[in-house]
């Protein structure tokens, strides 16, 4: 049975102004980290919403109706296949994102004349609506079940997942549109607690037809500001950085360089990360990053992995204003096994040279662990 509104309303029609942002690839625990931060910007009142656009690493997600059960297959299997899972604190039981998918945190105020959690979250379905229609898919909301559906020769699918928090009448999490993900995923968890139901995508209903990531993001992003009278603000660009694991070959198999930040460089480890001057490209920038921070160089070669991150002014000292977002490329160098490191001691006060292991350890920042994986993966003899 669909969902008749009747006289329901849908969005808002009083004007408000917010920031929206397309960032690409955000860990998850990064992206739980700016949704904090977003509403705590939020909340200070006289400010622009913020609705961030995003793609997510394989993550299981709990929401407070969740338990561990609604996960069907065991840890060890997550890991081998590159899986997290995390708790939160939004409504829902458990559900799936991924790449491939368009992730939508819309952090918005609605005190005053947008108090009203409904409308807010009717409007959201509804973007995701419209966008499904802008690419030739008839979606719509089914009584008792959140998100948008899709009526498919196999019965109801969901192709657009829907989970909120709501504090001080701001709301953090939001939807999860399936464009293209890896819909065996799905398969391992139970979604959203719907055993008789399954999920699809734009992928798994139009085949080659169906639109690219960006191209669904931004129709999502057209009709949410739409329907919800969100006034587009200016957004200042993305700042952007590099990183380079920097390696050698040991004698017991490759070894990482990490080093340890000065104080008001954050304390922490990491290999060599820096960020981009004004006209140079990120192949340079990397390059001029390994030889100013470590004296050495070598071949640089990407690991395919860039990502976005909320940029905290207080771990490296800035004042707090408006929000920062930085976008991280990733590459790996490998040095010759007897080169000599000279640390730039503005930057760093101690370096190791590391197992895999021990700079998994070290390591602090999802993107760093990230691309630790990817490198081991690569030099591992399958």
């Amino acid at each position: 049975m669909r969902y008749a509104l009747g006289m329901l309303a849908i969005g808002f029609d009083s004007p408000n102004p917010a920031q929206i942002r397309i960032l690409g690839r955000v860990f998850y625990a990064a992206g739980l980290r700016m949704q904090k931060a977003m509403a705590e910007y939020v909340a200070e009142g006289a400010r622009p919403d913020q609705v961030l656009i995003l793609e997510h690493n394989p993550v299981f997600t709990l929401g407070r109706n969740a338990t561990r059960q609604d996960i069907h297959v065991n840890d060890a299997f997550l890991e081998d296949r590159g899986v997290e899972v995390f708790q939160t604190d939004r409504g829902g039981q458990v559900t799936y994102h991924g790449p491939g998918q368009v992730v939508m945190y819309p952090i918005c105020g609605l005190k005053g004349n947008r108090q009203d959690l409904g409308r807010f979250v009717r409007g959201l379905e509804e973007a995701m609506i419209r966008t499904a229609a802008d690419f030739g898919v008839v979606a719509d909301r089914l009584k008792g079940f959140p998100g948008v559906w899709v009526e498919t020769p196999r019965g109801f699918e969901k192709l657009g997942a829907l989970g909120i928090h709501l504090k001080r009448w701001i709301p953090t999490h939001g939807i999860a549109f399936n464009v293209e993900p890896d819909l065996t995923h799905f398969r391992w968890i139970t979604p959203c607690g719907i055993t008789d139901k399954g999920v699809c995508s734009l992928k798994s209903l139009l085949g080659d037809a169906s639109p690219t990531w960006q191209q669904a993001a931004e129709r999502l992003q057209f009709h949410t500001a739409q329907i919800l009278c969100l006034e587009s603000q200016p957004v200042p660009p993305n700042s952007q950085s590099i990183s380079a694991l920097t390696w050698r070959q040991g004698a017991n198999g490759p070894e990482i360089l990490m080093m340890h930040r000065q104080p008001d460089q954050g304390l922490w480890w990491s290999s060599v990360t820096g960020m981009l001057e004004p006209g140079e490209t990120i192949e340079a920038a990397a390059h001029r990053e390994v030889m100013e921070e470590t004296g050495l160089s070598g071949k640089l070669i990407p690991l395919g992995l860039s990502h976005a991150f909320w940029v905290d002014p207080k771990l490296i000292g800035l004042p707090d204003g408006e929000p920062r977002f930085n976008v991280e490329t990733c590459f790996q160098m490998q040095v010759s096994e007897d080169a000599e490191v000279r640390l730039a001691p503005e930057e760093h006060t101690e370096y190791r040279w590391c197992s895999f292991q021990e700079a998994h350890e070290l390591a602090r920042w999802e993107g760093s662990k990230a691309a630790l994986r990817l490198l081991e993966k690569r030099l591992t003899p399958s």
